[in-house]
């Protein structure tokens, strides 16, 4: 009788943890992001993060579940912020940080983004982009930014969650010419 060897079990338990809830991740994922392409990148990520960790093996199935989502939501939001920094550059500085091995064309495409992405923004309620500003442009923590709002902390994870949201929404609707 063949014994299986530890390395062998938590593969096993990984391949079945994957098998079981990556669709599930997935589709969490394609609601939380624009396209199936970066909703594919994340659940990669979600199941580099489940791989590493020791505990998850250990939980029961349905909190292994939250457990993945958590990290799925984390990844996104994540993604998000990072995206949001590169697209929150101010417009007078594009071409300090422009980089010199762009072609003409390409420098004029990524100005015209800008541009679009700025004429959103301008389309927020004040108060977005006060707080777009102050997340992104100032770079302040979420319960700096509560304090200054004298708001709840989760209010304004929630108001930026939105904002953001919308902020694409708004952007796709550019883009298809709406």
């Amino acid at each position: 009788m063949h014994h299986l060897t530890h390395d062998d079990l938590q593969s096993s338990k990984k391949s079945a943890l994957y098998t079981e809830f990556a669709p599930t991740i997935l589709v969490y994922l394609c609601e939380m992001v624009s396209n199936k392409q970066d909703a594919e990148d994340l659940l990669l990520e979600v199941f580099l993060a489940a791989f590493q960790s020791d505990l998850l093996l250990a939980l029961p199935a349905r909190q292994q579940l939250a457990w993945l989502r958590r990290v799925a939501r984390n990844k996104a939001v994540d993604r998000y912020r990072h995206i949001s920094r590169l697209a929150l550059t101010p417009l007078d500085h594009t071409h300090e940080t422009a980089d010199e091995e762009l072609t003409p064309q390409q420098l004029v495409e990524r100005r015209e983004a800008y541009e679009r992405l700025s004429h959103v923004i301008e389309q927020l309620p004040p108060i977005q982009q006060e707080l777009l500003r102050l997340r992104y442009g100032h770079d302040l923590r979420l319960t700096q930014i509560a304090e200054r709002f004298g708001k709840p902390e989760g209010t304004v994870r929630k108001l930026l969650s939105r904002t953001l949201h919308h902020m694409r929404q708004l952007y796709e609707r550019n883009e298809r010419g709406e």
